[in-house]
């Protein structure tokens, strides 16, 4: 072998060092100018796998022994993934990746990643690509196995992973339409051609010859490095522009975005669109969508942009399947002759919105209900009150002085019962529904309630139950129902099951008299029952603010059974 000057050597093993270096560096800061970005992340993940093969390849030449030698020509074997992390890098920020969803994940790691660690498995494991061995004025090197088929195919590889990352760098400089954007592209082909050219040396043209120094691809990653850092800051590669933000922001915004073409068959859309209609991204390409979106809504959207060229937040029912509203606004797309070619979507989720404005309006319309009737009560027991009082007067020291004063009590006590759940009656709807945990509502009510002696026997599934804030109310006036009507000291049940139709039944079961059949709806009734009347109908109010049911469906003699009906949209498994 050729002897290399020994300061030649040092440089060449210090471009090792200074690559880490830079390469480090140059990916933290382009990271930290966008931490959200694909294009970003990948350049992140580039950076640093080059950093660590650069430190290995330091480490190589500061070795100094066989078993050291060996030892970091093993640990960096992974350098075929930072091959393959270049190639995916340059795919990505030349927008020539294949389409995005699980078929893209499905290529990349079959035609790039899987033979990167295939290659790299190989070289730790065996000595069919690099061996170590002894030279002469330098010591102990690596040398390629030019003859194994394994070195053979792992070079083509690599040669053929170039070349296309090659060409597609190529075609988007020569066809960018901004001289910025054309600039930039030229400062990357530059820089991936250094690095080809200096790994070509090392890896194939100088062992040709016998000679084997430190890699050379470190002074092509260096100056490709340095080409990277004059474009950020010449030329704004990395910054935010439209070139480069607008296909992040379709792909992150938390709207749905639907691409169709003029037959309604879908040619793009973003995550929040799949998670919308609930449908995995790669179900949605090549969809109708008529599928995900009523026909009869869809018609009008499709008719609205023939005829305006827009429209704008269009209320959907996204159908029993899917329980969700949304709002749609859109508009037609139209080719350089002003063709119509397909139509774009922007689909926001309104679900909880809607349930807040209708819970909103039942409130208010019960409230005014209340209030009509609370008005109407309260004005027949002052009347009554005003009677008792005015007999009270007439017969001071009278025999029925004392009922009269009895009943005037009674009555007093009624208006403040009519006050009192007048008041808790308001607060209905006046907060918007909320996601409430089951399990921590139920054990607040079963606290709350003095129940010495009375086992509670909570056996509900984590879930969460979308409801007025009152909800806990709710539960402890079934509780303490519960209590009040119990003939035996026998536990009182709460259970959930899920049903066929999706619907949540939470049921509160006793062992008392139970009701009556001809008094299983009255007992809901505002004013009826021997209490105070106002618990039930208090509750029922309660929960139908979201569309939940209550009735009783146990078995008179048997014990009280109140089912709680919770419809699918106003339930969900805890996370």
């Amino acid at each position: 072998m050729p002897a290399i000057p020994a300061a030649v050597f040092a440089t060449l093993v210090g471009f090792c060092l200074f690559s880490a270096f830079i390469t480090w560096s140059l990916g933290m800061y382009v990271y930290a100018q966008n931490p959200g970005s694909r294009v970003h992340r990948l350049f992140l993940a580039l950076t640093l796998a080059a950093t660590y093969w650069a430190l290995g390849e330091f480490f190589i030449w500061q070795a100094g022994s066989y078993d050291g030698v060996l030892f970091w020509l093993k640990a960096s074997s992974f350098w075929t993934v930072v091959i393959a992390l270049t190639a995916h890098f340059i795919l990505a920020f030349t927008g020539t990746a294949p389409s995005k969803g699980v078929r893209r994940t499905l290529f990349l790691f079959a035609s790039l990643y899987l033979p990167a660690i295939v290659f790299a498995l190989i070289e730790i494991f065996t000595d069919w690509t690099y061996v170590v061995a002894y030279e002469p004025g330098i010591g102990y090197a690596y040398h390629p196995v030019q003859a194994s088929p394994v070195y053979q195919i792992e070079a083509l590889y690599v040669i053929l992973v170039m070349v296309w990352v090659s060409y597609a760098s190529f075609v988007s400089w020569r066809q960018a339409s901004r001289e910025r954007i054309r600039h930039q592209g030229r400062l990357v082909c530059i820089g991936l051609a250094a690095v080809i050219v200096f790994g070509s040396l090392s890896g194939v043209i100088l062992p040709m010859y016998g000679i084997h120094t430190p890699n050379l691809v470190f002074i092509g990653i260096t100056v490709f490095s340095l080409l990277i850092a004059h474009a950020i800051r010449r030329y704004g590669l990395f910054a935010l522009s439209p070139e480069t933000a607008v296909p992040e922001i379709l792909m992150t915004m938390p709207d749905g975005l639907v691409l169709a073409d003029m037959d309604g068959r879908v040619v793009a859309a973003n995550d929040a669109a799949s998670e919308i209609f609930g449908v995995g991204e790669a179900g949605l390409i090549g969809r109708s969508v008529g599928s995900f979106i009523p026909n009869a809504s869809y018609t009008v959207i499709r008719e609205a942009i023939a005829g305006q060229g827009r429209v704008s937040d269009f209320e959907a029912n996204l159908g029993p399947e899917n329980p969700r509203v949304a709002s749609i606004s859109g508009s037609g797309i139209r080719d350089r002759d002003e063709e119509p070619v397909g139509i774009v979507l922007i689909v926001r989720d309104i679900t909880d919105r809607k349930a807040s404005e209708n819970a909103l309006r039942i409130a208010n319309e019960k409230i005014s209900m209340l209030s009509r009737l609370t008005s109407h009560d309260i004005g027949n027991l002052v009347t009554a009150l005003a009677g008792y009082l005015s007999l009270l007067e007439e017969d001071r020291n009278g025999a029925s002085s004392g009922r009269y004063l009895s009943l005037s009590i009674e009555i007093v006590e009624k208006i403040m019962y009519h006050l009192q759940f007048s008041r808790h009656y308001q607060e209905i709807g006046s907060s918007a529904p909320v996601w409430q945990p089951l399990g921590s509502t139920i054990d607040r009510a079963v606290c709350s309630l003095p129940h010495k002696g009375v086992e509670i026997r909570v056996q509900v599934g984590q879930v969460e139950i979308y409801a007025d804030p009152l909800l806990f109310k709710v539960v402890y006036n079934l509780l303490e129902n519960a209590m009040r009507h119990r003939e035996v000291l026998a536990p009182v049940i709460i259970t959930t099951s899920e049903q066929t139709d999706g619907t949540l039944v939470l049921a509160f079961e006793d062992s008392g008299v139970g009701v009556r059949d001809d008094e299983k709806e009255r007992i809901f009734r505002y004013g009826y029952g021997k209490n105070t009347g106002f618990g039930l109908a208090f509750s029922r109010e309660i929960l139908s603010v979201t569309g939940i049911e209550i009735a009783e469906t146990g078995t008179f003699g048997k014990g009280a059974r109140f089912e709680m009906r919770v419809p699918g949209q106003a339930w969900r498994y805890s996370e």
